[in-house]
C-alpha cells in the first residue's frame, strides 16, 4: 500500500513520498526485471483482432492463430519477440511501436475514409446541385411551355373570334345583299309593270290616234270621192235634163243626195269632236299614270 501523504488526507499526492515508497518497497527494481524480459503479453485472439490491420493482406484467414501471429510479426518486421504456446511476448517498447504503427495505418484510413466520405458528400452534393438546377431548368422550361400554350390558346381563341365574325360578317352580308336584292327585285318588278303598263297604254293611244287618222282619211277619201261621184252625177244629170224634160227629178234627187252628203259632214264633224275628247281623256289617263309611277 502506498500512502498518497503523510497527512492522510485525500486529494493530496506528494510525488517525491511516492517515489520513495516505491524504491523502499522494490517496485522500481521489478519494474526494471519485467523490462529487461517480455513486459508486453498478448494472447493470439487478442493480438490478432488488435493488429491484424498492419498486415491484413499478407494474412490468410485458414492459416492457426500461432502462425498468424508469427508471419504478422515477420510482415511487420520486428525482432527480439518470443512465440508461446497461447500467447506472444514483447520487449518493452515493441507494444508501443506496433500501436504507433496501427496508429498510423488507422490514421491513414481514416484519411481515405474521410476523402471516401468527402468525395461521397462532394458527389451528393453535386448531384443534389445538379438535381436543384435539372429542376429549375425544367421549371422555367414548363413556365415557357406554359406560356407558350397560354399564348397559343389566346391566339386560337382569337382567330376562332376572327373566324367566327368573318363567317358571321358574310353571313350577315349575304342576307343583306339577299333582302337588298328581293328588294331591287320586288321594285324592278314594281317598275317593269309600270314601264309595260305605260308601254301598253302609249301602244294603245299610238294606235288608236293610228286608227283614227286612218279612219280620218278613209271618211274624208269616201266623202271626197263620193262628193266628186254625186258633182258628175249632178253635171250629167244636168245635162241630161236639159236634154230631156227629167231635170226635175234628177234635181230631187241630187238634192237627196246633198242632204246625204250634208249628214255625213255632220257625222264626221261629231266623230272628230269625240275623237278629240278620247284623245283629251287618254292624256289625261297618261299623266295621271305617270304621277302615280
Amino acid at each position: 500500500c502506498v500512502k498518497p501523504n503523510n497527512l492522510l488526507k485525500p486529494s493530496i499526492f506528494e510525488n517525491q513520498n511516492v517515489l520513495q515508497q516505491l524504491r523502499c518497497g522494490g517496485m522500481m527494481e521489478a519494474i526494471r526485471i519485467c523490462r529487461a524480459g517480455y513486459p508486453a503479453r498478448k494472447h493470439f485472439d487478442e493480438f490478432l483482432d488488435r493488429f491484424s490491420i498492419l498486415a491484413s493482406v499478407t494474412l490468410d484467414k485458414r492459416s492457426d492463430e500461432k502462425a498468424a501471429c508469427k508471419k504478422l510479426l515477420e510482415t511487420v518486421g520486428l525482432k527480439r519477440y518470443q512465440i508461446g504456446k497461447t500467447k506472444v511476448f514483447l520487449k518493452a517498447g515493441q507494444m508501443a511501436e506496433l500501436d504507433a504503427r496501427r496508429t498510423e495505418v488507422l490514421g491513414r484510413a481514416a484519411r481515405i475514409i474521410q476523402s471516401k466520405f468527402r468525395s461521397y458528400l462532394l458527389l451528393k452534393a453535386a448531384t443534389n446541385l445538379q438535381a436543384v438546377c435539372r429542376g429549375q431548368l425544367a421549371r422555367h422550361r414548363f413556365e415557357d411551355l406554359r406560356r407558350k400554350v397560354a399564348a397559343a390558346l389566346k391566339i386560337q381563341r382569337a382567330l376562332r373570334i376572327y373566324l367566327d365574325r368573318k363567317s358571321f360578317t358574310e353571313a350577315v352580308v349575304t342576307i343583306q345583299s339577299g333582302f337588298r336584292g328581293m328588294a331591287a327585285r320586288h321594285v324592278l318588278r314594281r317598275k317593269t309593270k309600270s314601264t309595260i303598263v305605260i308601254q301598253r297604254h302609249c301602244r294603245k293611244f299610238v294606235a288608236e290616234s293610228h286608227y283614227k287618222k286612218l279612219k280620218k282619211a278613209v271618211i274624208t277619201t269616201q266623202s271626197a270621192w263620193r262628193a266628186r261621184l254625186a258633182r258628175k252625177e249632178l253635171r250629167e244629170l244636168k245635162m241630161a235634163a236639159r236634154e230631156t224634160g227629167a231635170l226635175q227629178a234628177a234635181k230631187s234627187k241630187l238634192e237627196k243626195q246633198v242632204e246625204e252628203l250634208t249628214w255625213r259632214l255632220q257625222l264626221e264633224k261629231r266623230m272628230r269632236v269625240d275623237v278629240e275628247e278620247s284623245k283629251t281623256q287618254e292624256n289625261t289617263k297618261l299623266q295621271l299614270a305617270l304621277e302615280e309611277i
